[in-house]
């Protein structure tokens, strides 16, 4: 009940919030437009409608999860309330993974809404006898992929916001972190075992959501999401209790 109603309370303010709405319409034009082009591009190719689509919605993630997750614990410190979130007996466990999920639904939301665009294409817009490669496994595949990496973002953003005080500076923080951190740690890896990690090592986590729309499930890819995700939450909520212990020394 404590978690639902912080993640109940984030969202709202979330939505209500600059960090909401106007970021969740540009990502959705930018990666609409990027899917037309990708079809544009593709067209007389044996490329899957789902590869495409997945490929396109997972260029803007990282953008607006960076913007979602920066509002958490910095505009909590902007306005006063992180020093009566110190003093509440609410473990940090649930204030952090209520601003880690509130962020992580407005990433749903966008890959929801890239899905629903999608399917407006193919049936409203593209002629009755176009022939469409792909299947809802791709989607779905997809969508796990994406719902994976959107999570590790959200975690990054949020474990930068509980140390920096300006928002626009959270979010150049985590993007920052977002975009390269995956291309680093792809070649670093490459390098020591002398090995090709992806086909596209500037865009490693991009392939993966590729590659599962396709049906080529990359478990490390999403294993490392997942466990990225986690240790950055924890991480974050050792940081709130240190915060919260120097706070009350004080």
């Amino acid at each position: 009940m404590v978690l639902w109603t912080i993640l109940r309370r984030e969202t709202f303010q979330l939505l209500r919030s600059v960090h909401g709405l106007a970021p969740l319409f540009l990502a959705l034009a930018g990666a609409g437009a990027l899917f037309v082009l990708f079809l544009y591009r593709s067209e007389g190719t044996a490329e899957t409608l789902p590869a495409l689509w997945g490929l396109a919605t997972a260029f803007g993630l990282p953008f607006l999860a960076a913007v979602a997750a920066s509002r958490g614990f910095t505009q909590d410190r902007e306005v006063g309330m992180l020093r009566l979130m110190f003093a509440t007996p609410v473990r940090a466990r649930w204030w952090v993974l209520g601003k880690v999920l509130a962020a992580w639904v407005l990433c749903l939301v966008y890959v929801g809404g890239m899905g629903l665009s999608c399917w407006a294409l193919v049936h409203w817009l593209l002629p009755a006898d176009a022939q469409v490669p792909g299947s809802w496994v791709g989607y779905a595949l997809a969508v796990t992929a994406l719902a994976a990496q959107a999570l590790l973002w959200c975690g990054v953003g949020t474990l930068a916001s509980l140390f920096l005080r300006s928002s626009a500076a959270t979010f150049l923080v985590s993007l920052l972190v977002c975009l390269l951190a995956p291309p680093l740690f792809c070649l670093l890896f490459s390098a020591a075992f002398s090995t090709p990690l992806t086909q596209w090592p500037w865009f490693p986590l991009q392939t993966a959501v590729y590659d599962c729309a396709g049906g080529l499930v990359d478990v490390r890819a999403l294993v490392g999401c997942l466990t990225g995700a986690a240790v950055l939450i924890y991480a974050a909520g050792m940081a709130f209790d240190a915060l919260r212990l120097c706070a009350t020394e004080r």
